[in-house]
């Protein structure tokens, strides 16, 4: 499929998108604005999709951001439309306002990319860009409280009207001179060995860092919130939500950006190890990814919590409803550690077989999976489980992101060096 045809469909998908959304959002509660809600997810969805496919190549980076930022789009809004019915307009809007902030910061690389590669022209990237930005702080406003979020949406909706339009006529249209340097677009190359190394370091690199990252806020939203909000009863856990309602808005959003980095990590794994086996590689990437669906699922019902103490915060009413939802959220993330468990297993066992990894990373990889599937499957035996062996084992995944870090590293030093040149010491020499 060539740039136009996929800019244009990207166009096409766009207007629908928010044709869909806006008529299928006025009828919130009957099926045909149910149906329409979801309809629009599923086009959001594609257009991730084709964009990945238009940019993976020249722009990972940016491809990849923007796929998983618009599936993550995707599920919130679908998933708003389902809690309206079940927990109320305020768990809606909160999906909804979660779901604008992953589209904003998703799109504001691509724009800086639409415009490196000049396949839109500048004026309308920098105002996306800027539309984005405009968006992403009036969703969060919203979350906080600020009713300012409709005023802040308006020059990146119109960009979207305006862009939707202009892909839909033209297409993605590359100039016709291609940079220095720069491959043609579509076209195959050998990969060299120099081309396998920097990709494994970009790989390992993105892992590194999308494991740190998230070490932070899956602790500040799940230590920080989630776990002390959780009480030996429903009017204990209440009072403490009440005293953590904003804060639980922003455990949401940390953890809806762990959901994202789960789906980045994995695939930058994959990346890294796909040298070393053809199908491992793979398979635990689709694992971390099902893990990630599992606790995007799981997040739901923290979002749920959420918009019962938006709606009506003052009464006793929602004492059972609060614990309850939080309960489930653990529950339902203590089975997608299951499938957590199994992509470590995998990454240890990958590590194992790469000559280029330690022997003692893999191993306390694959002892940080086993002690993961341990809990999450003791937690379903009859008998109680109060054993907690992935606070112990967790180490491995420490382990495995400070190692990436310093491959990452190295690897960059090591090109350093050879740019640089071997004459280069020695003219230095010769001048003084």
């Amino acid at each position: 499929m060539s740039l136009r045809v996929t800019g244009r469909l990207v166009g096409a998908f766009v207007l629908l998108a928010f044709v869909c959304y806006g008529i299928g959002s006025a009828l919130a509660g009957q099926f045909a604005g149910t149906t329409l809600v979801v309809l629009n997810s599923v086009m959001v969805a594609a257009i991730g999709v084709l964009v990945f496919r238009a940019l993976r190549r020249p722009h990972p980076a940016s491809a990849w951001t923007y796929l998983v930022a618009r599936g993550a789009e995707a599920f919130l809004l679908t998933a708003g439309i389902v809690l309206l019915d079940r927990a109320g307009a305020g768990a809606a809007d909160v999906a909804y306002q979660v779901a604008m902030v992953s589209l904003a910061l998703g799109s504001l690389p691509l724009c800086l990319t639409l415009r490196r590669r000049r396949w839109v022209p500048g004026w309308l990237a920098i105002w996306g860009f800027g539309g984005y930005a405009l968006l992403a702080t009036g969703a969060a406003a919203e979350l906080m409280g600020a009713k300012v979020g409709l005023v802040l949406a308006i020059p990146g909706g119109l960009f979207e009207l305006v862009f939707g339009l202009l892909l839909l006529v033209r297409g993605f249209a590359p100039p016709t001179v291609a940079h220095p340097g720069a491959p043609l677009d579509g076209a195959a190359s050998a990969e060299t060995d120099a081309d396998r190394d920097s990709r494994a370091s970009r790989a390992a690199l993105a892992a590194g860092l999308g494991l740190l990252l998230m070490s932070v806020l899956a602790g500040l939203a799940n230590f920080g919130v989630v776990e002390r909000m959780v009480s030996a009863d429903a009017a204990g856990t209440t009072t403490l939500a009440l005293s953590y309602g904003q804060a639980l808005v922003l455990a949401v959003v940390a953890l809806c950006a762990v959901v994202c980095l789960d789906v980045l990590v994995a695939w930058a794994l994959r990346a890294f190890f796909a040298d070393t086996h053809r199908t491992v590689p793979l398979l635990s990437a689709w694992c971390r990814t099902g893990y990630a669906v599992v606790f995007a699922v799981a997040i739901t019902h923290l979002i749920a919590a959420a918009g019962l103490l938006r709606d009506d915060p003052a009464t006793d009413r929602i004492s059972s409803s609060v614990y309850a939802q939080i309960s489930e959220f653990q529950e339902i993330w203590s089975l997608g550690l299951i499938l957590f468990g199994v992509h470590l297993l995998l990454v240890g066992w990958l590590a194992w077989r790469s000559p280029s990894t330690p022997t003692w990373v893999a191993v306390l990889v694959a002892i940080a999976g086993a002690g993961y599937l341990a809990d999450s499957v003791g937690a379903l035996v009859p008998a109680a489980y109060t054993i907690e062996v992935a606070a112990v084992t967790f180490g491995g995944e420490v382990v495995l992101m400070g190692w990436l870090l310093v491959v990452a590293a190295r690897s960059r030093g090591h090109r350093r060096s050879s740019m640089e040149g071997p004459d280069a010491r020695p003219a230095q020499l010769e001048t003084a």
